[in-house]
């Protein structure tokens, strides 16, 4: 399962995130999110379902570097959609077709 960690360090990267996780768990994967080579201050890391409360317990709230960094389980965003503005007159030619 995949864990949100946030208010990271800048200085931090996947393997000192990588790191600082394999004390409570072994990580499968490890992924800063950068914008244009900087860290944005949050990441994700999957590890096992049994090991997921030994992360959050270890490591949520425990300062780094002066930060106080927030753990949590991480959930898929649901899509967002624009509202579209369709005009009267395209709504017409549109039923007319069909």
């Amino acid at each position: 399962m995949d864990l949100y960690i946030g208010n990271l360090p800048p200085s931090l990267d996947d393997v000192g995130l990588k790191k600082l996780v394999e004390i409570y768990a072994t990580p499968q994967s490890v992924k800063i999110i950068k914008d244009n080579g900087v860290s944005r201050g949050f990441g994700f890391v999957k590890v096992d379902e049994e090991k997921i409360n030994a992360v959050i317990h270890g490591l949520n709230r425990k300062l780094l570097e002066g930060k106080r960094l927030c753990v949590r389980k991480a959930y898929k965003k649901s899509p967002q959609f624009n509202r579209l503005f369709i005009s009267k007159k395209w709504r017409e030619k549109a039923e007319e077709k069909f």
